[in-house]
């Protein structure tokens, strides 16, 4: 199946505990990403936005994954949460590239003590990618003065974990970490998260390679670093669910931005935080994955192929069509 392995990759790759150089971005573009309509994964039928907006307010979570150097995934995002804050005013935002430790510096921001400039900078260094990318989304969610929250692990025990594995945390450590970590119960996402670890290391030997060599191990083969690969993913999955379902169970619909390879099938994240009570989830995907100059005919055939397994991906796809061919 043609799935977007690369998203995963980008996460592992972006995040500080490797310390690597993030890939170029295409300069971002602060218009809308093409006109494109919103469609079911069911019958790849076109959902008016009211039809959305009544879905998004019946879920405790909305996920709208990303390729994180994807001006049109943001802009996307930034449009999804304005639909969502329309019609649910006790909306926050989820944050996968800030760790919940790091909720000091989202709340300096959100209340004007942290200075845009600054939290860029600080955004740059934490995260790898541009904040000028996620700048849609932090406008509108400033604008409307919605929480910000961080939800990953911190980074440098999602790293050790990586190396050591969960057994080799301090009990200190462990405790800053779920009491329950397990990996998906979905076998298509763990599939997924399988190939994306051994295949990356081999194939893109400057990428996620560079990370599992930073964290000990030197090629994916080994079964012991697979297993101890896939258990910080669970780690990086699981600490995020449950501060999502922390922050739903105050009251507040959670709207997750993360990477795609964190809610694809509605595994990952959705999934560990509906396991702790958070209630249904939405999950809609900007579509295509890559930076692909595709008509809506083809989006569409390219979600109707079976072969490529793509529609199962998410309840919903914002279709983001060449901007030469928006003919329905």
């Amino acid at each position: 199946m043609d799935i977007p392995a690369i998203a995963l990759a980008a996460g592992l790759v972006g995040w500080t505990p490797f310390a690597l150089k993030t890939p170029a971005t295409r300069p971002v573009d602060s218009a809308a990403p093409a006109a494109g309509p919103i469609v079911d994964s069911g019958s790849l039928s076109p959902v008016s936005r009211d039809a959305l907006a009544d879905a998004f307010a019946s879920a405790g979570l909305v996920a709208v994954g990303e390729k994180h150097d994807s001006p049109d995934h943001h802009q996307v995002q930034a449009e999804m949460l304005a639909l969502l804050a329309d019609r649910v005013p006790a909306t926050a935002v989820g944050l996968e590239m800030v760790s919940y430790e790091d909720q000091p510096i989202l709340d300096a921001f959100s209340s004007g003590a942290m200075s845009e400039s600054a939290f860029a900078a600080w955004w740059k260094k934490n995260w790898g990618f541009d904040y000028a990318l996620y700048r849609p989304v932090f406008d509108e969610a400033r604008r409307r003065r919605l929480p910000l929250y961080g939800l990953n692990a911190p980074a440098a025990l999602v790293k050790a974990v990586a190396k050591n594995g969960l057994a080799g945390l301090s009990p200190a450590d462990r405790a800053r970490l779920p009491a329950q970590i397990s990996e998906s119960s979905d076998a298509r996402y763990r599939a997924y998260v399988y190939k994306s670890v051994t295949s990356h290391a081999a194939d893109k030997p400057n990428t996620l390679k560079k990370c599992m060599i930073s964290m000990g191990f030197q090629t994916a083969s080994d079964p012991d670093a697979v297993a101890r690969m896939l258990m910080a993913m669970a780690v990086w999955n699981e600490t995020m669910g449950e501060q999502a379902a922390r922050r739903i169970a105050e009251g507040k619909t959670l709207f997750l931005v993360a990477g795609q390879g964190h809610v694809l099938y509605k595994a990952g994240v959705p999934e560990s935080a509906a396991r702790r009570g958070a209630g249904p989830n939405v999950v809609l995907l900007p579509y295509p994955f890559e930076d692909e100059s595709l008509s809506i005919p083809e989006l569409l055939a390219r979600l109707r192929d079976p072969a490529a397994g793509q529609r199962e991906l998410a309840d919903y796809f914002r279709l983001i069509p060449s901007p030469h061919s928006r003919v329905w």
